[in-house]
């Protein structure tokens, strides 16, 4: 009897061993509340950060042409304006050659147009590309309009092309003053415009010690602003594009209507116009002149001749 009693207390004290070190075990091996695993995160829908003008990335915009005419607002840098001669011929005979008049037509056309352009302007560029193909067929090849070019540079980028174009070889000064406008946005408006601009020099076959001697050809820059003065002086161009027809009979100013130019040539042609007067293209300021030839220096606009039917566009900064 007394072992059975034995047997029993030792069975239960083992039973309470057994619950006791299985409370131990839950203790210790359950995770506390502060250590529990956290819920799962709902799902949000992701949005970009706002953006600032500070962080925004975003492509610059092309830089366009502007869509009126040139004005003489647009001064030359000081560097760039130097003090004309009295007289702006050179005594190199090399330069004389390069500022020889640059003209496409018959010498006997009854029609003799004079353009004064700068190749920075957006309208003698919109001029070029668009109606001046369609005025060489139907007027300059049949013999009865002659166009001869002038620049008439605004800034500094204006006249550095300029003076690459008065270096291209005669038979190819059309072509490359074409290239100039077709391609002006790709060179006109970049802060390193000389680049590109040598580039197009380079392909139209000019050699790089040939178009750094053009740059740096004072000579040459101060017939091409001579020349400017002059035209100034003598025609009061205010704007570019300017066309002096015969003489100053009749003037186009700004990119008009290709209408302005056919019932002006028409006119002529037709009798019902001044006729027509060789036009004397300006290549000596009068004694008067003043010296500087930045725009502020030109003489007040005297009357302006007959205008054409549109009024040109409002002045706008290159």
């Amino acid at each position: 009897m007394k072992d059975q009693s034995n047997g029993s207390t030792k069975l239960i004290a083992l039973v309470l061993l057994l619950a006791v070190l299985a409370g131990a075990a839950y203790y210790f091996l359950s995770p506390k509340a502060d250590e529990a695993t956290p819920p799962a995160p709902v799902a949000t829908e992701q949005t970009a950060p706002a953006t600032t003008p500070d962080t925004a990335t975003t492509t610059p915009a092309e830089p366009t042409a502007p869509l009126v005419v040139e004005t003489k607002t647009l001064n030359l840098p000081a560097a760039a304006a130097p003090t004309i001669p009295t007289s702006d011929k050179s005594s190199d005979p090399a330069v004389e050659a390069m500022m020889d008049v640059r003209k496409l037509g018959s010498d006997s056309a009854p029609i003799k147009v004079v353009e004064y352009s700068s190749l920075t302007c957006g309208h003698c560029a919109s001029f070029h590309k668009e109606d001046f193909q369609v005025i060489k067929a139907k007027y300059i090849d049949t013999g009865k309009v002659q166009f001869t070019f002038k620049e008439f540079p605004l800034n500094k980028p204006a006249l550095d092309a300029s003076k690459i174009l008065r270096c291209m070889p005669e038979d190819k000064f059309v072509a490359f003053q074409g290239l100039l406008f077709s391609e002006q946005e790709k060179w006109a408006y970049q802060t390193d415009y000389l680049s590109p601009l040598k580039q197009n020099a380079k392909l139209a076959g000019l050699s790089e010690d040939k178009i750094e001697s053009c740059l740096n050809n004072k000579d040459l820059e101060n017939r091409i602003i001579g020349d400017m003065k002059a035209g100034t002086e003598k025609f009061k161009i205010e704007s570019t594009p300017t066309f002096i027809i015969n003489d100053g009979v009749k003037t186009i100013v700004g990119h008009q209507a290709m209408s302005v130019f056919e019932e002006t040539f028409d006119g002529i042609l037709g009798g019902t116009a001044p006729a027509a007067v060789t036009p004397a293209t300006p290549t000596t300021a009068p004694e008067a002149a003043p010296t500087s030839a930045t725009p502020e220096a030109a003489p007040a606009p005297a009357p302006e001749p007959e205008a054409a039917p549109d009024a040109p566009s409002e002045p706008v900064k290159d």
